[in-house]
């Protein structure tokens, strides 16, 4: 019989209270943020005993059968609860066992397993070793290596100028550039709610890469924002040209560890060459100046386009997996 229980979270203040204490632990993962949603979903306390020792977080198809990914949750899965009091090694060896654990759980509970751990989680051995020696490869869990960039923004709170500050210095050239031409030419960033702005801006984009973006999941993230904005969760940035037209909307999200780019959509009728570095850089200093925000999850940089972009920004590369069975 194992050490280990697991058992549906009841309580959704404790649950947060995990969310802002474990390593793990995001905004992704809030009920705010997962009702926001309209999914069907599943957390789960695991204990020692009578000790909570780590959540689970799933979202599910809409019969309960099966825990899937979705592409607006960035991080799920397990979000360990740490104990300062334990040696290191017995603090690894302890992760290890909880995420054996609920391994086999799932697998019992549900027909498909699929979760986008946080980078914070170290531990993929679980995964890899669940059913080593089987030679189907149905047997075993698939782990998939993404990327993400993390930024730290903490120095642009101290209003130095921009360009003295390290993180300017750190930008690719060419975005260096363009918050030189928006100054020069009084483009400004400002805080906003135009959603339904975003949303035409967003599907325009979408277009232009001839992509589609279904109706449920334009209301879907819709939705999202609109929660997210009324309980203080995520901030909206516009970008103006010096005629005063919407150019440029990013959205972040935040959390009491980091913020988390969101969303970002520029006007299909202006084509200004610095609208989106703008729109970043000023609120990079926004969040960092009136929100104590030091870090920033740039969230995703796997395909080339994204990727060139967010790097270009500075920041550090740091690995997350997903998991599949």
């Amino acid at each position: 019989m194992s050490k280990f229980r697991i058992t549906p979270v009841e309580n959704q203040t404790e649950w947060v209270s995990l969310i802002e204490k474990s390593q793990q632990g995001t905004v992704f993962s809030h009920p705010v943020f997962l009702d926001a949603l309209g999914r069907k979903t599943a957390c789960y306390f695991v204990y020692k005993g009578g000790q909570l020792k780590a959540g689970v977080a799933l979202i599910l198809t809409d019969d309960g059968a099966k825990c899937v990914l979705d592409e607006l949750v960035i991080y799920n899965g397990i979000l360990f609860l740490g104990d300062p009091t334990q040696k290191r090694v017995k603090a690894r060896s302890e992760r290890f066992e909880i995420t054996d654990f609920v391994i086999q759980e799932l697998l019992q509970r549900y027909q498909r397993i699929e979760m986008a751990l946080a980078p914070q989680f170290e531990d993929q051995r679980p995964f890899l070793w669940h059913n080593y020696h089987s030679k189907n490869s149905s047997d075993k869990f698939c782990v998939d290596l993404r990327y993400t960039s993390y930024l730290n923004i903490e120095e642009l709170a101290n209003n130095k100028p921009e360009e003295e500050t390290i993180l300017f210095q750190n930008l690719e050239t060419l975005r260096q550039r363009n918050i030189r031409e928006a100054r020069k030419k009084n483009a400004f960033v400002r805080k906003g709610q135009q959603v339904d702005s975003f949303m035409k801006f967003y599907k325009s984009l979408m277009s232009r890469q001839n992509e589609s973006v279904e109706k449920k999941k334009q209301q879907q993230m819709r939705d999202l924002i609109f929660a997210l904005h009324e309980n203080q969760m995520c901030h909206i940035y516009e970008a103006y040209n010096p005629q005063e037209e919407l150019i440029y909307i990013t959205i972040f999200c935040i959390d009491s560890k980091r913020a988390y780019y969101l969303f970002g959509a520029g006007s299909p009728d202006t084509n200004e060459r610095y609208r989106g570095t703008i729109a970043f850089w000023d609120a990079f200093k926004d969040l960092a100046i009136n929100h104590n925000i030091k870090c920033i999850d740039l969230e995703g940089v796997n395909s080339p386009q994204r990727g060139w972009f967010k790097l270009g920004l500075g920041g550090d590369l740091r690995t997350y997996f997903k998991v599949y069975k």
